[in-house]
């Protein structure tokens, strides 16, 4: 039975892995990027670039500090990307790799927030659902994957108008009984093109197969 833990265990990781593998990229925070510079908000965050921290893809990525646990965190420039805009449309979720400073947290979870004149029906935003935690992994760098088929306010899917200038914030929600500053950092974002239960699903083959076995 344990063998066949570890070997679903396995094939989800290995599920994963591929899908990621195939994700198209949208941002790696290099210099005259769309969306550079990054600004604070609120602005009790303060934004910059790194080249030695928390750098998977390309030469900088970009990093957010904050005194205090606040919600927030870096928001782009506006632009007109309609490339961009059609993969964010067309992904189940996108994955960003997010270094963690190295402080205990009670919990830590990111989103992305889209702007753009309309969206939402007016409102002229959206926001996707919470990622999975990263208070579990202090002064790791890790991959968190965003849901976009649902978002806070209970509308289907993140949807941008490619015709239309649109920005995007990287949102933190976290507490910590620790000193400030937070700083973390960011690179590396990509749509993602398969949902992330394609791994569930690799456990599940795993266990009808041994059900099938068994009868």
């Amino acid at each position: 039975m344990k063998v066949l833990l570890l070997g679903a265990a396995f094939c989800a990781a290995m599920c994963l892995s591929t899908t990621l593998v195939r994700a198209q990229l949208l941002f790696s925070y290099e210099p005259g990027e769309p969306g550079m510079p990054y600004a604070g908000n609120p602005g009790i965050y303060t934004v910059s670039t790194s080249t030695t921290t928390g750098v998977t893809n390309g030469t900088q990525s970009i990093q957010a500090s904050v005194p205090v646990p606040q919600f927030g965190g870096p928001g782009s420039s506006a632009f007109t990307d309609a490339v961009r805009a059609a993969a964010i449309n067309g992904a189940p979720a996108v994955a960003i790799d997010m270094t963690v400073p190295s402080k205990s947290f009670g919990f830590g979870n990111i989103d992305l927030q889209f702007f753009q004149t309309g969206m939402r029906g007016g409102a002229g935003f959206d926001e996707a659902r919470f990622s999975p935690t990263f208070a579990t992994s202090s002064g790791q760098t890790i991959t968190l994957q965003i849901p976009l088929t649902t978002t806070q306010f209970g509308t289907p899917h993140i949807l941008l108008d490619p015709a239309l200038p649109w920005s995007y914030q990287i949102d933190l929600s976290f507490n910590s009984a620790d000193q400030g500053p937070f700083v973390f950092q960011f690179d590396n974002l990509r749509a993602v093109p398969e949902p992330a239960s394609s791994a569930l699903l690799a456990i599940g083959g795993v266990a009808v197969g041994t059900l099938r076995r068994r009868a």
